[in-house]
């Protein structure tokens, strides 16, 4: 390759990338009919309105995006669904009340700048969070650990026991 097309494939890279959300994901477990809150690190200022994103985990579920600003319009459509002010991150974190499966999914929340241009800024922020949404049943304890124990006990019980009744009867017979 020559040099114009390992630049070209270069800034082909970085213009791609720019836009891409990459960060880990931090995955929370809840029960059914628990409420969670959903924590956010973009910070507000004067015309810049946080956003919430879901992308679903359910092939029939819709994608979801909740604006602060137009939050008193969507109460009740999305009642359960709350935006709660976090003072010391100068963020808005996304309360769930009452989770059921249809709020599993991939939440992400960003920023909305329409005030710059006459087109609208969207940024993201770098954290993801994978809601899952266990059912309220009890579910079996995980008893790996109680078969490995039990699985060496009972030969070293066996040996042991073993042990001290040849002892016992030799010692039986030795006195007789």
């Amino acid at each position: 390759m020559d040099g114009p097309h390992i630049t070209l494939n270069i800034l082909l890279v970085l213009f791609c990338s720019h836009n891409c959300i990459s960060s880990s994901v931090l995955e929370v477990k809840v029960r059914h009919g628990d409420n969670v809150t959903l924590y956010c690190d973009c910070r507000v200022a004067l015309g810049i309105y946080i956003i919430w994103y879901r992308n679903c985990s359910h092939e029939n579920q819709p994608q979801l995006a909740l604006k602060f600003n137009t939050e008193y319009q969507q109460k009740k459509r999305f009642a359960r669904y709350e935006f709660q002010k976090n003072f010391s991150s100068d963020s808005y974190n996304l309360v769930i009340s009452n989770t059921t499966s249809s709020d599993e999914g991939l939440y992400y929340c960003g920023t909305n700048d329409p005030i710059i241009s006459s087109k609208e800024i969207y940024k993201y922020g770098n954290i993801t969070t994978r809601l899952i949404v266990k059912s309220s049943e009890i579910e079996p304890e995980n008893c790996g650990l109680c078969w490995t124990l039990l699985s060496c006990l009972c030969p070293a019980i066996s040996v042991v026991s073993a042990l001290i009744s040849s002892v016992s009867v030799h010692l039986l017979c030795r006195k007789t």
